[in-house]
């Protein structure tokens, strides 16, 4: 749900990618999410 959220995935697309790939996906909306965030708080 996650990632199709702030993708605006289909869950069945999302849930169809490879452990790793999906993995790395997240890792990667994390940080996006943590730097917006980061940012946000600084202004």
């Amino acid at each position: 749900m996650y990632l199709a959220y702030y993708l605006h995935w289909p869950l069945e697309e999302l849930l169809g990618l490879p452990h790793s790939a999906r993995a790395r996906v997240i890792a990667e909306v994390g940080k996006i999410n943590t730097q917006l965030t980061d940012g946000a708080a600084g202004n």
